[in-house]
């Protein structure tokens, strides 16, 4: 007998047919996604590093054309002795003066290094962000307020930056100026060294040459990340009357931009923060206590921090490097024995 072909029934995936498919894919989904992941990670990881390889171009370019590398931030307080809080401005940073060798001297020309970062005819472009400057792994706004000393008022709105310059060992508010002194003279910290000797390559008006990194360039750090969840940075400079908070300070990752109440606005810093860090046998790289300290090293990259050193290369330095040799390689001068890091 002929079967009418229009007779015979239509056979579909059945719904439990369809449940195996979608679960399969899931799973092949879930097992790619990972890989995925550390690629694009990798990725970021390589702009970051090149972006501070550039920066090392730039430091050495200016190197070259001043005879000193930039001033850490410049400052009518011209007392190595006196705290930044005392600070007059202007307060332009390190990345500033390095913009000419970066391809960015159409930024630099609209500087008015005469007055202040964040104020008068310097308002639209200490806002401006610049992707050299940026980690790619960080997901931070481009802008951000500070605030006054009360924390009531914002004062300026500046860009993010994610690279800061060495001010040695010491706490910046203490190595501001370069010359930093125990806090208890008679309980000195152990394994530290103070004055001239305990001083980064960068601090408020500083000139130094390579003639003054007597440890060596391969073993003393320039420049090094913060991410923006631990605390703001700026490649513009140090504003004048304003303060830096400890966002990470809340015990979380979270960001939170809005002034106090809160750990972090509690435990913030002076403007000085915004372009400096220090780093020492108990602040290493990303660590996670204390969170109440902004102007350190923090990174969004597992494991570890970029950092660049005075010779122009960039190292990946673990969070597990022994505390007193990374305290060493924050110091230009401080006569220290480095081992492997």
């Amino acid at each position: 007998m002929l079967i009418n072909p229009a007779s015979r029934s239509r056979r579909g995936f059945t719904l439990i047919e369809l449940l195996v498919v979608i679960a399969i894919i899931a799973v092949l989904i879930a097992l790619l996604l990972p890989a995925v992941q550390q690629a694009r990670e990798a990725a970021r990881r390589t702009q970051c590093k090149n972006n501070l390889k550039q920066i090392g171009l730039a430091l050495h370019n200016y190197l070259d054309t001043h005879l000193v590398f930039p001033p850490g931030y410049i400052d009518r307080n011209g007392n190595p002795n006196v705290t930044p809080d005392l600070d007059q401005g202007p307060g332009w940073g390190w990345a500033s003066f390095l913009l000419p060798m970066m391809d960015q001297s159409n930024v630099h020309n609209q500087i008015n290094f005469n007055q202040g970062v964040g104020f008068l005819s310097n308002i639209t472009i200490s806002q401006k962000p610049l992707s050299i400057f940026r980690c790619p792994s960080d997901g931070g706004r481009e802008t951000f307020s500070v605030y006054d000393s009360n924390f009531n008022t914002p004062i300026a709105t500046l860009a993010f930056s994610n690279y800061v310059g060495c001010n040695g060992w010491a706490e910046c508010f203490d190595a501001a100026g370069g010359n930093p002194q125990p806090e208890d003279p008679l309980n000195p910290e152990p394994g530290a060294t103070y004055g001239q000797a305990g001083i980064g390559l960068f601090y408020r008006n500083s000139r130094n040459n390579t003639a003054n990194i007597t440890d060596g360039l391969t073993n003393t750090i320039a420049v090094g990340e913060r991410s923006s969840n631990h605390a703001p940075a700026t490649w513009t400079g140090a504003i004048t009357g304003g303060r830096c908070p400890a966002w990470h300070a809340t015990g979380d990752n979270s960001t939170p931009y809005s002034p106090p109440p809160g750990l972090p606005f509690d435990n913030a810093d002076f403007a000085q923060a915004f372009v400096l860090a220090h780093g020492n046998a108990e602040h290493t790289p990303n660590r996670q206590f204390p969170f109440f300290d902004p102007d350190v090293f923090f990174s969004r990259h597992t494991g570890g921090v970029h950092y660049l050193l005075c010779d122009g290369s960039v190292r990946f330095i673990s969070s597990s490097i022994d505390g007193f040799t990374y305290q060493y390689l924050t110091t230009i001068a401080g006569s220290d024995k480095i081992g492997e890091f």
